[in-house]
């Protein structure tokens, strides 16, 4: 095989957010915007080619290699599928000093993000690669590379994106190498059984693991599946809500990072010191969740004005949490100016809004100007889609959208 592509979506939460953390249901699904991984052959060129594996990070953007023979000694001498657990791996990254996988590979990382990026690159492609029982990559040569549309770091699920792009990778070059897998037979090929799609985001989790130490574990399955889910935290069984046809929304940037267990801190010590108003508060959020998967379920289509209606109740809702941003404010002061709804996703303080749009918005007037508007006022704004798209996904060629 000459070259194949995986590609993975991104992810909002729609409603939930901070209540989720006590107990209440919470809304969440695939966005329009996607993570794509690019496997190509690398052909010797003058017959001494020795083996050689690129890994490009578009986004860094950084570029790293290992020689097919050091690989194989990779390979070889740790046991990511057994031994070496991804709380094992996440506590060597962070103690530490020298990058845990050093002696293998030629380019070193300088960043926190190029190590990282790089480590749990390498780690799940071990872990899968060994559980799917490749043991050597034969001499092989050939560059991974892997970008995204979507802001990295913004609460749009991209390390669960990245995760599941590694994992899904992985595991079709395990196809590959064991000879499954031909240029011939790769047309009748998919990512599609659910035992493929449930290894896909289990690797995808223990990547999560490493990024962030305890996910919840939905946005690895939203990633994989490509479902909108609602879903209650320490509860395994979520239920996938039936769009009557996808949401248009325009995600927009605010810029501005955020540690989001800093945001859980700040909105669990307003709860403690007014904890009957913010219990209520936190009801309220669950309550609306409900209404809002009523609406989304109900044919012909969802009512757009109540939808937006409700994404301003629930937005206003979490500015009493204090988890806002004056550059979030900003957001939704334009949305609300021109007539729309608007709502931070994900921890808040920073990171991304979304506005809900409704059918046939590109020919209103007040979209091209709240669109205007935000570029004017330097914030990144990218109309998508929720729900109606593709979860993990293998195609042969290389895909134009980037």
């Amino acid at each position: 095989v000459r070259q194949f592509e995986v590609s993975a979506p991104g992810k909002v939460i729609l409603h939930g957010e901070h209540s989720v953390v006590y107990g209440h249901p919470a809304i969440a699904g695939p966005i329009g915007l996607r993570t794509f991984l690019r496997y190509e052959a690398i052909l010797p060129t003058d017959g001494a080619n020795s083996g050689r594996i690129v890994l490009h990070f578009d986004s860094l953007p950084f570029t790293s290699s290992v020689t097919s023979t050091a690989f194989d000694e990779f390979l070889r001498d740790v046991d990511c599928a057994g031994q070496l657990s991804p709380e094992q791996f996440l506590q060597q990254l962070r103690t530490d000093n020298e990058f845990p996988f050093s002696r293998y590979v030629s380019e070193q990382p300088t960043t926190a993000k190029e190590r990282y990026s790089l480590a749990v690159a390498l780690y799940i492609f071990n872990r899968v690669l060994r559980t799917e029982g490749v043991t050597e990559v034969h001499g092989a040569s050939f560059r991974l590379s892997l970008r995204s549309t979507m802001s990295i770091g913004a609460g749009l699920g991209s390390s669960a994106s990245y995760g599941v792009c590694l994992a899904a990778g992985a595991f079709v070059l395990s196809r590959i190498l064991k000879g499954e897998l031909t240029e011939t037979s790769f047309g009748q090929w998919s990512l599609a059984s659910g035992d493929q799609l449930a290894k896909i985001s289990g690797w995808a989790f223990d990547s999560e693991v490493i990024m962030h130490e305890k996910p919840s574990g939905i946005d690895n399955t939203i990633c994989t599946y490509g479902e909108l889910i609602r879903f209650r935290r320490g509860d395994p069984a979520h239920r996938t809500i039936h769009l009557q046809r996808p949401l248009h929304v325009l995600i927009v940037d605010s810029g501005v990072s955020r540690s989001t267990a800093q945001l859980v801190a700040i909105a669990a010590d307003r709860r403690k010191h007014f904890p009957r108003t913010m219990g209520q508060v936190f009801g309220a959020m669950g309550e609306l969740v409900e209404e809002v998967i009523e609406l989304l379920e109900t044919p012909p289509a969802p009512d757009y004005e109540r939808l937006r209606t409700l994404v301003t109740i629930n937005n206003n809702l979490l500015r009493s949490l204090g988890v806002s941003h004056p550059a979030l404010e900003q957001i939704f002061r334009i949305a609300e100016q021109h007539g729309y709804g608007c709502k931070l996703t994900g921890a808040g303080g920073g990171g991304c809004a979304f506005v809900p749009l409704p059918d046939q918005y590109e020919g209103h007037d007040s979209y091209r100007e709240l669109v205007q508007e935000l570029n004017e006022a330097g914030f990144t704004s990218i109309p998508t889609t929720i729900g109606g798209g593709t979860g993990v996904k293998l195609t042969s060629g290389v895909t134009e959208e980037c």
